[in-house]
């Protein structure tokens, strides 16, 4: 073969693998690519926490800051437990019902993922990224019989803790899944309360810097007093579905 068509040959094939390349980088990622063969272990070595709303020792504390010490988890114990563990562990923190008495829950989750230690442990793990993706890919809804469990659990994957862990197609996986738990939590839960997985949805998107929506949120800002404003994002939830919606598929 003349070196003139060993190069044409060349030139060909490398524009078949860039457009294969291209073709899929631009496809939606699949549960295989971002988890591969992550498998939930069938027993749990979570922490029972000693002190539990409903129980007797709890409602005699008056004083609820003393609650914040009593809940942390002991260094004994985070030294040994397993990331798998330690998320269902996070997921009964004592006081996530606490997240709805800020006016904005999306920063209550930022100050608790600096202060739990549960949290300030999981979000510092190698393999946290992965594990909680899968959580909540596979979380089961119908198991909760409070929406604000749900929407605790949402604030732990949507904090930038978390999400700044996280690569362009991770973030792009996430929203996905925000977008069918949103669909199913609607069907699920009759709340006046919009779902955390709206929050997700938004703060995936500025965490990956996806430009049409983030230029959107500095030109429509909306005031604080549209009750908007607890995402954190600044813009309503019905633009912030329409872009992950874009985001996903683009």
């Amino acid at each position: 073969m003349s070196n003139q068509k060993l190069l044409i040959l060349l030139i060909l094939l490398s524009g078949f693998f860039f457009v294969e390349c291209k073709k899929e980088s631009n496809s939606p990622p699949t549960d295989q690519e971002i988890l591969g063969n992550s498998v939930k272990p069938a027993a749990l070595d979570e922490y029972i926490y000693p002190i539990q709303p409903g129980t007797i020792g709890w409602d005699t504390i008056q004083i609820h800051g003393n609650l914040y010490g009593m809940v942390q988890i002991p260094d004994t114990v985070l030294q040994k437990i397993s990331t798998w563990g330690l998320v269902e562990t996070c997921f009964k923190y004592p006081l996530r019902s606490d997240c709805f008495s800020w006016n904005m829950p999306s920063l209550w989750i930022n100050d608790a993922s600096r202060n739990f230690n549960g949290l300030i442990e999981l979000y510092s793990r190698a393999d946290v990224v992965e594990i909680l993706l899968y959580e909540y890919r596979y979380l089961d809804l119908k198991k909760y019989s409070y929406y604000d469990d749900c929407q605790y659990i949402e604030l732990m994957v949507g904090c930038d803790a978390y999400l700044s862990k996280l690569n362009d197609r991770q973030l792009i996986y996430l929203t996905g899944v925000a977008l069918e738990k949103c669909k199913e939590q609607r069907e699920l839960f009759d709340s006046f309360i919009y779902p955390q997985s709206i929050f997700i949805m938004g703060n995936a998107m500025v965490h990956a810097g996806y430009k049409p929506f983030i230029d959107y949120c500095n030109t429509h800002k909306l005031p604080v007093s549209t009750g908007f404003a607890y995402y954190r994002i600044g813009t309503d939830y019905t633009s912030i579905e329409k872009y992950a919606r874009d985001f996903v598929s683009n």
